[in-house]
């Protein structure tokens, strides 16, 4: 399989708008065209800016596109959280972005707690976690909880599968290194994108709705979940970790298509309750089964990208 445009994102959940001269932990946008010149990636003050970008390259796209962000997909599936389309939906419906980044994340991280341990019986903190120093927030610890839900797993499958590559739980809200604020601000896009009628009828949300990689049309806009870190973006000619991260991915995705097609196909390893546990609740990273190197063509400053196993 190929894709005509690929799309590369790296999601903030910050607070406020960026600053005018382009900086790190903000939204980067790295695009390009197979056969075509690569634009260098383009940074974003704020997500309105970002998601409005990103459409309109998809908008004006009438081949086979793949985008990807840079936040957790899904949740461990025990936790009982909805999954694929509904938790987007979900999502979209609790988060309130205002359009200079002010949003309720950390409320909704502590009514979305607040649901999974009355679900369980209660008794216990989390499984979200984290927020700034200072604050308070209903049925939300700052600290990771000591000891954790004991029923609900800190990490989903592919997350236990790159635990080695020090990957974050996508309870984990704030301090280095997290993604979960990005899941609960990103998401909120992905509905948006899949159900705008210029995009729906194309839209697809990757496992969930692709059978991994058997059900991934000629036209079809596929939106699927990264960790760039997977990526060594060493090579790359960019100062700003984030935007030579999505410039690597982005490049890797198009100059090597049959490498990115094992990347969305079933890692072979999984058995088939895990395949049934990624493909309708938890999701899956792009490439975190395979544990190859893929090679990439040495035209112009791009890394020569290895892809790893493990959680992201």
């Amino acid at each position: 399989m190929s894709f005509r445009l690929v799309v590369v994102a790296d999601w903030s959940a910050a607070s406020t708008r960026g600053p005018v001269r382009p900086a790190r932990d903000r939204c980067w946008v790295a695009w390009g065209r197979a056969g075509e010149r690569r634009p260098e990636p383009k940074y974003f003050r704020t997500r309105p800016e970002a998601e409005a970008f990103i459409f309109g390259l998809l908008a004006g796209e009438p081949g086979a596109a793949l985008l990807g962000f840079d936040f957790a997909f899904g949740y461990p599936a025990n936790a009982g959280l909805p999954a694929g389309r509904a938790l987007c939906a979900r999502l979209a419906a609790l988060i309130r972005d205002a359009p200079e980044g002010p949003n309720n994340r950390f409320e909704v991280a502590g009514v979305l707690n607040r649901e999974i341990q009355a679900a369980f019986g209660g008794g216990f903190d989390g499984p979200f976690w984290g927020h700034p120093a200072g604050h308070r927030y209903p049925h939300l610890t700052p600290t990771r909880p000591r000891p954790f839900p004991p029923r609900i797993s800190d990490g989903r499958l592919v997350e236990q599968r790159l635990a080695s590559r020090r990957i974050q739980s996508p309870w984990k809200l704030f301090t280095r290194a997290s993604v979960g604020s990005q899941t609960l601000v990103g998401l909120p896009t992905v509905h948006r994108l899949l159900t705008d009628p210029a995009l729906a009828a194309r839209a697809r949300l990757w496992p969930f709705e692709t059978a991994w990689d058997a059900a991934i049309g000629g036209e079809s806009i596929v939106i699927a979940e990264l960790w760039p870190s997977l990526l060594d973006c060493t090579r790359q000619s960019y100062s700003i970790k984030d935007q030579c991260q999505v410039a690597a991915v982005r490049d890797w995705a198009l100059d090597d298509p049959a490498a990115l097609a094992a990347a969305l196909a079933r890692p072979a390893d999984l058995t088939d309750e895990d395949d049934r546990t990624c493909r309708d609740r938890e999701g899956w990273i792009v490439g975190g089964g395979q544990g190859l190197t893929f090679p990439i063509s040495s035209s112009g400053p791009r890394p020569s990208l290895t892809l790893r196993g493990g959680p992201g």
